[in-house]
């Protein structure tokens, strides 16, 4: 099934309440925008561009997955073991006081507004550093952590991606099921966008991925009970200073 039927259908079956009264008036109120995003990281500039006053923790980067050795500052990112492209992956969270007081609001709100998501996903986000220190890329990942709703719906991020990133210009491929790969339930989405910037110093990578993986089923065989979480929904996304490439190696 193609990725924009495929999210129309689950953004049907995964809709969302109607905001609240509260909600509405909380937006109207107060805006919570972070200091620094990862949207702000500059390529070529130091990893020490990152404020510590706008960071809540910073750690070593696990390839988009949960952070590892916690980091005292970004000066220490050589820490981290670098990954083939010679890259070392940093993680951190946004600043988290804004976050007390949406939550202190009303828990929607500060799902909407949360530190760590993107277009109110929630995400795994990190910057990749050359051996001198310079940031030469981003790493986004929806966070496998989240609840099942979050995770199911984690595959229409890359909606959201591929628009902002048109000026690239994406070009997107649908990659078919292998390594016993099958739909959940008739959905099966597996995509992968690779562009490259209007003025050609960066390349992107975004793969978007629905599926149950081999092994995965929605029912126990030996209890009979469903299986909520099992099945992969995420998006990647990876956007990289050249002469480095992203990693493109596929899930599976």
């Amino acid at each position: 099934m193609r990725l924009a039927a495929a999210a129309l259908w689950l953004g049907l079956a995964m809709a969302p309440l109607a905001p609240s009264a509260g909600l509405a008036q909380a937006e109207a109120k107060l805006t919570y925008v972070p200091a620094f995003t990862i949207w702000d990281v500059k390529f070529g500039a130091p990893i020490t561009q990152i404020p510590l006053s706008a960071v809540a923790l910073i750690a070593c980067g696990t390839n988009g997955g949960p952070p590892s050795v916690p980091l005292r500052d970004f000066t220490e990112f050589a820490t981290c073991p670098a990954e083939a492209s010679g890259l070392h992956e940093v993680f951190f969270t946004y600043d988290d006081e804004q976050d007390y007081i949406a939550k202190a609001l009303e828990d929607e709100y500060r799902f909407a507004q949360g530190g760590t998501s993107i277009y109110a996903h929630p995400v795994v986000f990190t910057v990749l550093v050359d051996a001198a220190g310079i940031a030469r890329g981003i790493r986004i990942v929806t966070d496998e952590r989240a609840g099942e709703r979050d995770r199911r719906v984690a595959v229409r991020l890359a909606d959201n991606l591929r628009g902002r990133y048109s000026p690239w210009s994406p070009a997107c491929e649908d990659i078919p099921a292998t390594d016993g790969q099958q739909p959940v339930g008739s959905i099966f989405i597996h995509q992968i966008c690779t562009g490259t910037s209007p003025d050609g110093d960066a390349t992107m990578r975004l793969e978007a991925t629905y599926f149950r993986k081999k092994g995965q089923t929605s029912i126990s065989r030996e209890t009979q009970q469903v299986q909520k979480n099992y099945f992969q929904s995420a998006t990647r996304l990876e956007v990289v200073q050249q002469p480095f490439a992203p990693d493109a190696t596929p899930v599976r």
